[in-house]
């Protein structure tokens, strides 16, 4: 009796309870009813289709060129259905230049503190089919030995209105749409221009041969060089060096001083003489200078000091032409045989000016005339 009791014992113990229920599975807990199930781990929730973007607008770039030097002309037109907004200004413009047999162009632009940092200014409405147009001087976006040289007859160039591509999306611009005008444009970056080709000029007649005087067969042969180019930032900054070269056999003493130079300045105000404040002063031997036959002398003055009228006021591009006058600078009161003449320079020095003297005005652009 014993053993079967204690055999029921066992028994007893080794059952489930049905207290206990069924095991319970591991893992997350069945979605309810009707609910959208996440999707696996891993996997990219599938994304709504894009918006398609708007189409540029019509906005078209051209150049044109009639001379190497200028001026050149830009012409901005829209030939859409919808007006924009431009940014109405040269100095914007990118050149690229490519010379024939070259495959990299040369490019030309404006130093930044000479270009618009932002939109905000110069802002004008381009209706359809009207254009802006505004006249520029190559050669101070093309600055420097290598930039003016490739101002060739035959170079291609190829004009770039706005800034460098960046993000698209974000400003500044060169050319966006107005809110709510349909159809919707895109706004743009830059403008790009169709090609041209830089024109042939006329050769120069070649200077006459030179003739000397019969009471004196051996005359004093003189020549006045200024820089190619002068890059200043104010008109304080322009500092020009003429060389004064001895083309003759013999040596020539010459009063080669501040004094005795003047310059031909032509800008944005037109054409202004610029010369020294006063007359030159009494004769003193260390005032003179000997030239030798071959030889040359320099010498280094700042253009502010001779000009005091408006040909500095406003930046931009200026053509200076230096000259050296000595009638009224003779040594024969010393008991020297000096130069007593007038030499001025055959080639131009250009002088790119950041800042002129007065503050520059705020830009009014206007359309061109409609046809």
């Amino acid at each position: 009796m014993r053993a079967l009791a204690a055999l029921l014992a066992m028994l007893l113990l080794a059952a489930p309870s049905a207290a206990a229920g069924p095991p319970t599975a591991v893992g997350p807990p069945p979605p309810a009813p009707g609910a959208r199930r996440a999707p696996p781990r891993g996997r990219a929730r599938p994304k709504d289709p894009a918006t398609p973007p708007a189409p540029a607008p019509d906005v078209r770039l051209a150049l044109e060129a009639p001379t190497l030097t200028g001026p050149w002309t830009m012409r901005v037109t829209n030939g859409g259905q919808v007006p924009v907004r431009l940014v109405a200004d040269a100095r914007l413009l990118v050149l690229e230049v490519t010379l024939r047999g070259e495959a990299k162009p040369v490019r030309c632009e404006l130093p930044a503190d000479m270009r618009p940092a932002d939109d905000a200014q110069g802002g004008l409405v381009l209706p359809p089919g009207r254009s802006y147009a505004e006249s520029f001087e190559p050669r101070l976006y093309c600055f420097g030995r290598r930039e003016l040289a490739a101002l060739t007859p035959g170079a291609m160039v190829v004009g770039r209105l706005g800034w460098p591509a960046g993000n698209k999306q974000r400003p500044p611009f060169v050319v966006s749409p107005f809110d709510g005008v349909e159809p919707v444009v895109a706004a743009m970056k830059t403008v790009d221009s169709l090609p041209i080709m830089l024109p042939d000029e006329p050769t120069p007649s070649p200077a006459p041969p030179f003739a000397p005087a019969p009471d004196d067969p051996d005359p004093a042969r003189l020549s006045l060089v200024g820089p190619k180019a002068v890059d200043a930032a104010s008109p304080n900054g322009i500092a020009v060096t003429v060389t004064l070269r001895n083309e003759g056999k013999r040596p020539v003493t010459v009063r080669l001083q501040p004094e005795t130079l003047s310059f031909e300045v032509a800008g944005a105000n037109g054409v202004e003489h610029c010369g020294w404040p006063t007359l030159p002063g009494a004769p003193m031997r260390e005032l003179f200078t000997t030239v030798r036959p071959g030889g040359s002398e320099g010498l280094s003055v700042t253009l502010r000091d001779y000009c005091s009228g408006h040909a500095l006021d406003a930046p931009g591009l200026l053509v200076v032409r230096p000259a050296l006058d000595t009638r009224h600078a003779s040594g024969a009161s010393l008991g020297l045989k000096t130069f007593d003449g007038e030499v001025i320079a055959t080639s131009p020095t250009v002088v790119r000016l950041h800042q002129g003297m007065v503050r520059e005005p705020l830009r009014h652009p206007r359309l061109e005339p409609a046809k």
